[in-house]
């Protein structure tokens, strides 16, 4: 019988996107195990997590990605570090580097001229200026590792970005993507002034919303104590999106 008001929670995303979430992060689990979100420690934007001095420069960069790979349980040897500008990429990256990308991940496939086989990350020299899309930048890349390095997936995959920002928020950096989403910063220039918003991540602020709540309710959270970290257009679907969860009969979500 229909009824006029159902009982039943909405879905913060669209049927397709919530069926690619839920989909992906039971692959997720197949690939690193089911307990990992119950175990990781859930990473915040705080002094605990990052107690490393932060100054914008080009050497507070490696200590961050040291805490990145430890936080995705990567060895941060396995990585060559550099920094470039879009505009004067490095020679021999520049197909590599994507327009507007705030970072590259480049496989080691063996031992190059050098005798080197780890592989590179770089890190567009404007992140230096935001430490939170910094580290969803590093996490980004990093995660690229343990998805296209271990041969998990290949680069042929249609969804292989996003699954690489669901892959952080499954290991407990989702935060960072979600607060990196969309980033706001002021200017002025002469006698002018305005705000400018940029687009970051391969996920929108709903989807890494939805794809939190996931995380909190493989984690038996149904009102974490960590959303207050969380930037609030992000924040709204998590919310909505526990609520969605909790609504389903037993066995499903």
């Amino acid at each position: 019988m229909w009824r006029l008001f159902s009982s039943q929670k909405e879905c913060p995303v669209g049927p397709e996107m919530r069926k690619w979430v839920d989909g992906r992060f039971a692959w997720l689990e197949e690939q690193f195990g089911r307990d990992v979100p119950r175990k990781v420690n859930v990473v915040l934007p705080t002094p605990e997590f990052f107690p490393d001095p932060f100054q914008g420069q080009p050497e507070d960069v490696p200590p961050m990605l040291v805490r990145v790979c430890s936080y995705l349980g990567v060895d941060p040897a396995r990585f060559k570090l550099f920094l470039y500008s879009e505009a004067k990429a490095p020679q021999g990256i520049g197909h590599s580097i994507r327009s507007g990308a705030a970072g590259v991940y480049i496989h080691g496939d063996g031992p190059n001229a050098d005798g080197d086989s780890r592989a590179s990350i770089g890190i567009e020299s404007s992140q230096l200026s935001d430490p939170t899309r910094l580290v969803a930048t590093l996490a980004h890349e990093v995660g690229h590792e343990l998805l296209l390095g271990q041969k998990r997936i290949s680069r042929e995959e249609p969804d292989h970005e996003p699954l690489t920002d669901l892959l952080t928020v499954f290991f407990g950096l989702g935060i960072f993507g979600g607060n990196a989403t969309i980033r706001d910063s002021g200017w002025t220039q002469g006698g002018w002034t305005g705000w400018r918003t940029n687009r970051v991540g391969y996920l929108d602020q709903r989807t890494f919303g939805y794809a939190l709540a996931r995380f909190a309710w493989a984690r038996n959270e149904t009102r974490p104590a960590w959303i207050k970290h969380v930037r609030p257009d992000v924040r709204s679907p998590l919310t909505q999106g526990l609520r969605f969860l909790e609504s389903q009969p037993p066995g499903v979500g």
